[in-house]
């Protein structure tokens, strides 16, 4: 694959792109440990030319060991650390979506993040009250680099996008800039979230969904559960796929919740919004 400067456009700004179909042409499939397609030295481009080092580096981070393990489509997990420390870590595999496009559905294969993790243990030291939900130091901040890194990753495994999988509230916030829900119901509730508690920061709502401090007069304890997003690399089945049709089911089920904070939750869990 053909290296890419660090400071031009981002992956998904500009997938399609003639220098990306050329990326996938001249790339000659061989026997690798990434799904039997990518070797640790093509996994290790990727990490550069997304600019993942560079950012690395620019956070005190000057050696790494990558770790690849899986045996197949089912199950692969990467790993990059430093001096033992894990600074990223997926899980991936790659499975057939049944996607429904109007009256029809087809089924395509899509690279899905079942977990993806990101460390900045330089910063351990760091207020814990501050630190999300999941988190045991905080993260690195590298969103856009990650977001470049899943994208070659479709390129180079040649499927038609990607699934992943948030577990967190506020996993689910950072990829919807890229990411659409895929049920209607996730995206209900992601919606009802966000309106009735605006003043309150992505942090605090993902600590009260957490410990079970958020309600709804129908539904009661409203728990966070892993929901599906899909980026799709054909651009122009977003507007079919999430058309009227789908729009109109979010906001029949958005409709239905009322939510609110279970009494005194804020201030037994020490929460400013």
């Amino acid at each position: 694959m053909g290296k890419v400067a660090y400071n031009n456009p981002r992956f998904f700004d500009f997938v399609y792109d003639d220098f990306l179909c050329a990326a996938v042409d001249s790339h000659i499939a061989q026997s690798g440990v990434l799904f039997h397609s990518l070797t640790k030295e093509s996994v290790w481009e990727l990490f550069e030319i997304t600019g993942v080092l560079a950012e690395l580096k620019k956070r005190g981070y000057d050696s790494f060991q990558l770790d690849l393990s899986g045996s197949d489509d089912t199950y692969q997990k990467l790993i990059l650390t430093f001096q033992n420390e894990i600074l990223v870590h997926l899980r991936l595999s790659i499975q057939e979506y049944r996607i429904r496009l109007n009256d029809y559905f087809f089924k395509e294969k899509y690279l899905v993040v079942n977990w993806l993790q990101t460390r900045h243990p330089k910063q351990e030291g760091r207020d814990s009250t501050r630190l999300y939900p999941g988190q045991d130091v905080p993260g690195l901040g590298i969103f856009p680099e990650m977001s470049d890194l899943i994208g070659f990753l479709i390129i180079s495994l040649r499927l038609n996008g990607a699934v992943i999988r948030p577990e967190y509230f506020h996993d689910a916030v950072l990829f919807s800039r890229k990411f659409h829900f895929l049920e209607a119901d996730s995206k209900a509730l992601y919606q009802a979230l966000r309106t009735t508690f605006p003043k309150h920061s992505i942090r605090a709502i993902s600590t009260l969904l957490q410990h079970g401090k958020i309600v709804d007069a129908k539904r009661g304890v409203i728990e966070w559960k892993p929901i599906e997003m899909i980026f799709f690399l054909e651009k122009s089945l977003n507007f079919f796929v999430f058309n009227r049709k789908f729009e109109k089911k979010v906001s029949k089920v958005l409709s239905t919740y009322k939510l609110s904070l279970v009494e005194g939750a804020e201030a037994e869990l020490g929460l400013n919004t």
